[in-house]
């Protein structure tokens, strides 16, 4: 069988661009029989070093790669339905699909993956084009694609809401993971893992802080989050806990211009950094209005460290008992769970031991073996 995957969000550094590395690289490592063929396209981004490493270390990927920006394709494909998938990487049995774009096939039949839908359920959220782009898709990807795969139950009740006609028959509800590098820093020794912390927190000049990471834009509500955190430090003045916030800005009012010196705005980090960073963190707080899935979740719940998240959309199915959960809109709801995750130890230690058993549900090696059975159906 030849599978056709589109990898160009992969240099993004996004949530979409975590899943299609990680997908793609657990899937050639499992599958050595069937042939893939990576679609990469980008005006201004060169191959990333990691495919080039794919196809290097593989002798049954192929990766065809053009120099036609996202937006040109997005009219081409999703508006225009001209040039089939086909013309660009030659034939194959299946061609999955990114989230921005729907191309045309001779005879491939499509699979997508549905990360969410918040350009229906929250269109204020996004950019126009961003809008445009994904009603296009998904009014095509709803006529013409075999299979769905959507992150979450949640994802998939959400697509049967707003496509009543897809038949649920073709929807597969197959889980995001994090990296194997996650669940190896808990098995380390624990000398080993509080050197590690130590030398991350001195990299980016921390010391006790609560962690919230994603890129900066409305929906993770970091605007709120901040609110209740300087009420925290006003309640509990002698308290020497850190807000950092990890992640680039995104688009919407930036929280860059805070000025509560307790509240550290790091910007991106490299992924090499963030098992670390995760790891030394008293919680991860993430209480975003709403997620397809929630990767930063799982990374958090893989090395052991407390959360605390939003009681909707997806986070509660990622988390289930091993976080504190708020009202994400309610900034006292937020305070009290800072200030009860901070002052008990042994609220910390329970969330940590149910976290680590959470964790085993998602497995980068899993997804791609359910997403293989989802292709091997399919073809």
């Amino acid at each position: 069988m030849i599978i056709g995957i589109d990898i160009s969000s992969v240099p993004y550094k996004t949530g979409v661009s975590n899943y299609t590395l990680n997908l793609v690289r657990n899937l050639v490592k499992l599958d050595k029989i069937n042939t893939y063929k990576l679609f990469y396209s980008s005006m201004r981004l060169s191959l990333p070093e990691e495919i080039i490493e794919i196809k290097k270390n593989h002798s049954n990927v192929l990766v065809y790669q053009f120099k036609l920006p996202p937006t040109l394709l997005q009219i081409l494909w999703n508006q225009l339905q001209l040039f089939p998938i086909e013309f660009f990487i030659g034939k194959c049995d299946i061609f999955h699909t990114s989230d921005w774009t729907q191309p045309p096939t001779l005879k491939a039949k499509t699979i997508a993956t549905i990360h969410d839908l918040t350009p229906f359920l929250h269109p204020e959220w996004h950019h126009q084009k961003v809008i445009t782009a994904h009603k296009n898709k998904m009014k095509l990807a709803a006529e013409k694609c075999f299979k769905f795969i959507c992150v979450s139950q949640n994802t998939k009740n959400d697509l049967l809401k707003i496509f009543p006609k897809i038949d649920p028959q073709k929807i597969e509800v197959i889980y995001e993971a994090a990296e194997e590098k996650y669940g190896k820093f808990i098995k380390l020794s624990k000398d080993l893992q509080q050197k590690k912390k130590d030398a991350i927190k001195k990299q980016y000049g921390l010391d006790k802080f609560i962690l919230a990471q994603g890129t900066r834009e409305p929906r993770k509500n970091l605007k709120r989050l901040i609110e209740a955190f300087v009420i925290f430090k006003k309640n509990n003045p002698n308290c020497h806990v850190e807000l950092a916030i990890a992640g680039k800005y995104g688009w919407g009012q930036d929280i860059d211009g805070v000025k509560n010196p307790s509240v550290k705005i790091l910007g991106f980090i490299p992924e090499k950094d963030m098992v670390a960073l995760h790891a030394s963190a008293i919680c991860l707080a993430y209480p975003s209005l709403y997620e397809g899935f929630g990767l930063p979740l799982v990374k958090s719940l893989k090395v052991g460290t407390p959360i605390i998240t939003s009681n909707i959309s997806s986070m509660p199915e990622v988390s289930d008992k091993a976080a504190l959960y708020v009202d994400p809109t309610s900034i006292p709801d937020m305070t009290n769970a800072i200030t009860k995750i901070v002052k008990l130890a042994a609220l910390r230690k329970k969330l940590k031991a149910k976290g680590l058993i959470q964790a085993k549900k998602f497995d980068w090696l899993k997804t791609a073996e359910q997403t293989l059975n989802v292709y091997v159906k399919t073809g």
